[in-house]
């Protein structure tokens, strides 16, 4: 039977996470901005090769971070194809909410300084979102994935009928074991300039 995990436990997961989130911030700085344009077509390039990118009508994608991989390439490239596209909110405590976006005069900076949909913009329902596309500070080859610690996207894929998700990184982020718990949600994929990876997790 599982045990619970103990204070001491979540002390030890939480110094391994922060301890992954550093050197993984540390290395994802590196990336010279001149590099990081060219480093957006090649991910998108490879994005648009996926099957769960080319059978999809709606992705959901991600306002980025000065220090994010950029999906902007990418954004554009799906709407050429007739592609829905859908962004996050944050809806407040450690829930995002999914909104669409057809209109990029939608977003807006919100919480953390990053674009999202500006307040009442439609809501897009989950069940119609084809494909999750998903930023994130590490990432191993197993698809486990650490963010900033909010729990946000781990919440909003909780479920079981959860869309596709592909994870999107420089190569500098990618490392051998990012520390996780059971409610840390893997990608299934997982996409860099040089790189397609199709995730197998293997959690005991």
């Amino acid at each position: 039977m599982e045990h619970a995990p103990t204070h001491s436990d979540r002390e030890t997961l939480d110094r391994a996470k922060a301890l992954v989130r550093f050197r993984a911030r540390a290395a994802r700085r590196t990336v010279l901005p001149e590099m990081r344009t060219a480093h957006a077509y090649a991910i998108a390039e490879r994005m648009l090769h996926l099957p769960e990118v080319i059978d999809a009508a709606a992705v959901m994608l991600y306002g980025a971070s000065p220090e994010e991989a950029d999906p902007s390439v990418l954004e554009a490239a799906l709407r050429d194809l007739g592609k829905r596209i859908a962004y996050p909110r944050v809806a407040g405590g450690h829930d995002l909410t999914i909104h669409w976006v057809d209109d990029p005069g939608v977003l807006v900076v919100g919480a953390f300084g990053l674009m999202q949909p500006r307040d009442g913009t439609a809501f897009a329902p989950l069940e119609e979102i084809d494909a999750i596309v998903v930023p994130g500070v590490a990432f191993d080859e197993e698809g486990n994935r650490l963010g900033f610690g909010g729990g946000y996207y781990d919440t909003l894929l909780s479920g079981a009928d959860a869309p596709p998700t592909i994870g999107i990184a420089y190569d500098e982020q990618v490392v051998g074991r990012v520390p996780h718990e059971d409610r840390d949600r893997p990608v299934n994929v997982l996409v860099t300039p040089t790189r397609t990876i199709r995730c197998v997790t293997n959690r005991s």
